[in-house]
């Protein structure tokens, strides 16, 4: 029992401490394993209804099929978070944690959210109208599932935004991102017409669109992702309500305090001190070893959405 509240406790520091990064990977590795077990114990008891070609992938997963879509709209956004296969779900999550953490240094977890789910939203547009308008498509129906159109728009935005940035290649050397970039869309381009994986391809195409649209923009000045990063803060807000009105009176005005940058750095380098003191503590002795207040002061001060 206490293992097990001692991994309760370690996820949810981790999901406080991480940002919005970690809650993104981690969200797609929890699908993952809970399909997987579904899988697991279908495979394991017999039960053809719990397998996944029945049930719950295709819950999940979207499709081409415009009927089929009506009963399940929901697929248009969790099929950006559901993977089958180990190595899909593998070589996704690495693409988002190695980009994605340039994407957040320079744009912040509110921008980083929006593309995720845009570039998404964008993929399966691509996926869906290329299949329902396309001739060669017509007698055809096709699932998508997966992150890859959501990683392809943090990818090739971050690599039209930073084109020059070098980054360190195993077996090559430095290599500039533009050029990564460029060679994973030719990879999806060309297997358009030999892969087994079209709908896939078109889909990570249409992401991979999205993201060289949003950055393209915004090196021009103009945010077209403003909009959804609005809304996602309405939905975020919903039920919160606004502050009740409030009554104030004119008092003489008090005089202002103001901290010199020496106060400010000082205080900054204060508590990133206390931050680091408790996390070395957590690396040595575990989450559980600390205290109340040493919670508190860390959750209080954790990167937050």
């Amino acid at each position: 029992m206490d293992m097990a509240n001692s991994f309760k406790e370690e996820i949810l520091m981790r999901w406080r401490m991480g940002g919005m990064l970690i809650r993104l990977i981690m969200v797609n590795l929890a699908v993952f394993l809970v399909l997987r077990t579904f899988a697991i114990i279908a495979s394991l008891g017999g039960i053809a209804w719990l397998h996944p070609v029945n049930s719950s992938y295709f819950y999940l997963a979207t499709t081409s099929d415009a009927g089929e879509l009506l009963l399940r709209p929901w697929s248009i956004l969790t099929h950006m978070f559901t993977h089958y296969g180990l190595f899909h779900i593998l070589f996704n999550m690495l693409f988002l944690w190695f980009l994605g953490r340039i994407f957040h240094e320079y744009f912040g977890a509110r921008k980083l959210l929006a593309t995720y789910l845009l570039g998404g939203l964008a993929g399966f547009v691509t996926f869906f109208l290329a299949y329902n308008l396309l001739p060669v498509f017509s007698e055809v129906k096709s699932t998508a599932l997966g992150a890859s159109a959501a990683v392809m728009a943090i990818f090739v935005g971050t690599a039209t935004y930073l084109p020059d940035m070098e980054i360190r290649l195993i077996l090559v050397g430095p290599v500039k991102l533009k050029y990564v970039a460029i060679f994973y869309v030719l990879l999806d381009y060309l297997a358009l017409g030999s892969s087994s994986n079209v709908g896939g391809s078109i889909g990570h195409l249409g992401g991979a669109a999205y993201g060289f649209a949003l950055m393209y923009q915004m090196r021009r000045g103009r945010d077209i992702g403003a909009w959804f990063e609005r809304l996602l803060d309405r939905v975020v807000n919903v039920g919160k309500g606004r502050p009740a009105m409030k009554v104030k009176y004119k008092r003489k005005p008090k005089q202002k305090s103001y901290r010199t940058d020496e106060d400010y750095n000082a205080e900054k380098k204060t508590r990133q001190e206390k931050i680091d003191a408790i996390l070395d503590k957590i690396s040595k002795s575990g989450y559980d070893s600390l205290t109340k207040d040493e919670k508190d002061y860390l959750f209080r001060n954790s990167q937050e959405l």
